[in-house]
């Protein structure tokens, strides 16, 4: 399509549409959560069968998303599946909760560039101290560092769709290839007795997997991000279930891969957890590989980061734009850059948006991303449930059983997450923050309602 003529180019190939699934899949806590919350919960063999567990949940969702993809390849994804199927209020349900979801990613994803220079390389941007937000200490450097990537990755997004594909591919291999050579190098000269105890004691074996299995929609979220560049494939549409399948399945390897190397790289991996050390996987890495081990993690982080931080600045620009061609935000996100064919407006919102976030610090911004697995779930289960129901009145019987199956995990996940006592109850902070997110929601849809709606059947 020709840059003028208000339409988005066709210039990703399969390649970089792999590479913005896996890179928005995989992001800084592949990295942190290991010792801090993935092995505590569940030990390492709890771990990978609580991911692996997850990741086939989440592929069958999947499935429904590649019929959608090839009957309506348009940016926006879920949010225009909803509006076909079930309605436009749905629609904006569904939208709100993708746009909290995707939008958040970014500035937590710029704020843990400040996290992994912490341990890297300590006291360099930990300059000018500000102040101590929920226990957090915030810094005039960090908030620099994070305000500087969240500029330059809107940057190239707003000069072309081109551009930030290559770069998403690039960081997408880098990433794969350094976990690849930390985790074979760990495995080969590492103690495999000390993964012992497969689970965490005194906790039962199906709690513990089932802790990760409810943190899967927050785990595997990006892999939704393949729909919102729908109309940018220079190639058939029927390619979209097999990428978003391998970016599934390599995210799960990866996860896995991480969290194996922590647990037996040094000693038995409880008492590496009890040792309290700030971040278990640097120090594994340090110890066993040095400094040149720990510089290659380095670099995987540094690639997880910017790789989610483009993703998401791509899925959440589109999805804006979807819903500004809809009504249901300002007709100002529906405008495309005349000179990049690129969502100009939206990409610069976002950009003021994610710009506020590194000054309240890290902690608020991870109660935030703590309830977006709710936010994924209900987008999941929208999906799935439009799937089976487009696939009803086209006859497709199979299809429509696996839109139904899907939207039951969907569903199931969703109880992990807000039925109390299940093994993924959000925090309470974390409730809070999304019943604000849900009140400014309802605020914002009756102003619109009236337009909005109209000619809705």
């Amino acid at each position: 399509m020709s840059e003028t003529n208000g339409k988005f180019k066709k210039a990703m190939r399969p390649i970089d549409v792999w590479g913005l699934a896996l890179g928005a899949i995989i992001g800084w806590g592949c990295f942190v959560l290991p010792g801090s919350a993935f092995l505590p919960k569940a030990g390492p063999l709890g771990t990978a069968l609580g991911m692996l567990i997850g990741a086939l949940l989440i592929i069958v969702i999947a499935l429904s998303y590649g019929y959608l993809i090839r009957n309506f390849p348009l940016s926006g994804g879920e949010f225009i599946y909803t509006k076909e199927a079930i309605g436009k209020r749905n629609a904006f349900v569904c939208g709100w909760g993708m746009i909290l979801a995707y939008w958040s990613l970014i500035p937590l994803n710029a704020t843990a560039l400040a996290l992994i220079s912490r341990y890297l390389f300590p006291g360099i941007v930990q300059q000018g101290y500000l102040y101590q937000i929920a226990g957090w200490d915030v810094y005039a450097g960090e908030v620099v560092l994070a305000s500087a990537f969240i500029i330059i990755i809107a940057v190239i997004n707003i000069r072309g769709i081109k551009q930030a594909a290559w770069l998403q591919t690039a960081i997408a291999l880098t990433l794969v290839g350094c976990i690849c050579i930390v985790s074979f190098l760990v495995m080969g000269i590492s103690d495999w007795s000390n993964l012992a105890p497969g689970f965490p004691e005194g906790r039962g074996w199906w709690k513990g997997v089932f802790s990760i299995v409810a943190m899967a929609p927050w785990a595997f979220i990006g892999f939704d991000c393949i729909p919102q560049s729908a109309e940018e494939y220079n190639f058939s549409h029927k390619k979209s279930t097999r990428i978003m399948i391998t970016a599934i399945l390599m995210a799960a390897v990866l996860y896995i891969a991480i969290c194996t190397v922590t647990a037996m790289g040094l000693k038995p991996w409880e008492e590496l957890l009890a040792d309290r050390n700030n971040w278990p996987t640097g120090f594994v890495i340090r110890q066993t590989l040095g400094l040149i081990g720990l510089i290659v993690l380095g670099i995987a982080m540094f690639c997880a980061v910017v790789s989610g931080m483009n993703a998401f600045y791509i899925s959440t620009s589109r999805l804006m734009y979807a819903m500004a061609q809809e009504g249901s935000l300002p007709k100002w996100f529906g405008h495309l850059s005349p000179k990049h064919g690129t969502p100009k407006n939206a990409i610069l919102f976002t950009m003021a948006a994610s710009l506020f976030a590194p000054w309240f610090g890290r902690e608020i911004l991870i109660w935030i991303v703590d309830m977006t697995s709710v936010g994924a779930a209900i987008v999941f289960a929208y999906t799935t449930a439009s799937a089976a129901i487009i696939a009803k009145r086209q006859h497709r019987t199979a299809q429509m059983w696996t839109g139904i199956i899907g939207c039951i995990f969907s569903l199931f996940f969703l109880s992990l997450l807000i039925v109390p006592g299940m093994p993924g109850y959000l925090s309470f902070q974390s409730r809070v923050v999304l019943l604000v997110w849900i009140a400014i929601g309802v605020l914002f849809y009756l102003n619109i309602r009236k337009d909005y709606v109209k000619g809705q059947n």
